[in-house]
């Protein structure tokens, strides 16, 4: 069995027509998106995991307009300081289990502009 990798990817889509999101009008809309791969893909990492959230987006009718931020998700570097349904710890298990492409919660423009994460690196153990 081939060893994954998380990809954690934080995007920036529009709705399409028939989309079932409505949140308060807006004209985009803001997910994480947790993308197992195998580390066999290596440097096409990124464009892989950048093409199955699209794919997972277009599935909900929602075109990917931007893609904010994909890195590689390691639990221990990330602290969960949000107020959501599911931590994003919660959310990478899921994505690994299923090893398929799970979405958090969507957010609205405004409140995209008050959403941030702190990523800390912390020193490996000599």
């Amino acid at each position: 069995m081939n060893k994954k990798n998380l990809w954690l990817t934080i995007t920036k889509s529009r709705p399409l027509p028939g989309c079932e999101i409505d949140m308060d009008g807006c004209e985009f809309y803001f997910v994480d998106a947790f993308v197992p791969l195998d580390q066999s893909f290596g440097a096409d990492s990124i464009p892989n995991a950048i093409s199955k959230v699209k794919s997972t987006l277009l599935a909900d009718k929602l075109e990917l307009a931007e893609v904010i931020q994909c890195v590689k998700f390691l639990p221990e570097e990330w602290i969960d300081q949000t107020e959501t349904d599911e931590s994003l710890h919660d959310l990478a298990t899921k994505a690994l289990e299923s090893d398929d492409v799970v979405l958090g919660t969507f957010r609205s423009e405004e409140i995209q502009d008050l959403f941030h994460y702190k990523h800390s690196v912390q020193e490996a153990d000599e």
